[in-house]
C-alpha cells in the first residue's frame, strides 16, 4: 500500500470513502516503524509536544504553518515516507501581508 492509499484508510467521512488525517498518518506510520516519539524528538530536536501537536492535528499548538509543514517534512524523512501526500492535508502558508505606513524615516 502506498503513502496516498494509506492516507486514504481509516475512518469514514460522509461519501463513505475512508481518510486518515495527516497526524494520525505519521502516528501510524511512526508507530509501525517501532519508532518511540521520544527518540523521534531526539533525533529532530524538537520537543515531545510539538510532535504530539502534530500528531494528533492540533496544528493552533504550532507556532505557525511553515513550522507544522517543515515539521511533517522532517517527520516524513525521518520515516522514509513520500511527503507530499502529507503537506497536501496541512493547513496552507498564508501569505504575509505587508501593511503600508505612508510614513517616511523620521
Amino acid at each position: 500500500m502506498n503513502e496516498q492509499q494509506a492516507l486514504s484508510s481509516g475512518s469514514p467521512d460522509n461519501t463513505g470513502t475512508y481518510e486518515l488525517t495527516p497526524g494520525a498518518y505519521l502516528r501510524e506510520s511512526r508507530e509501525a516503524a517501532g519508532l518511540h516519539l521520544a527518540t523521534l524528538a531526539a533525533s529532530l530536536k524538537v520537543s515531545v509536544r510539538k510532535l504530539e501537536a502534530l500528531e494528533h492535528d492540533q496544528f493552533d499548538l504550532l507556532p505557525d504553518a511553515v513550522f507544522t509543514r517543515a515539521l511533517a517534512s522532517s517527520v516524513c524523512r525521518m520515516l522514509k515516507l513520500e511527503p507530499a501526500p502529507v503537506l497536501e492535508r496541512l493547513p496552507p502558508i498564508s501569505a504575509a501581508k505587508f501593511v503600508s505606513q505612508d510614513r517616511g524615516i523620521n
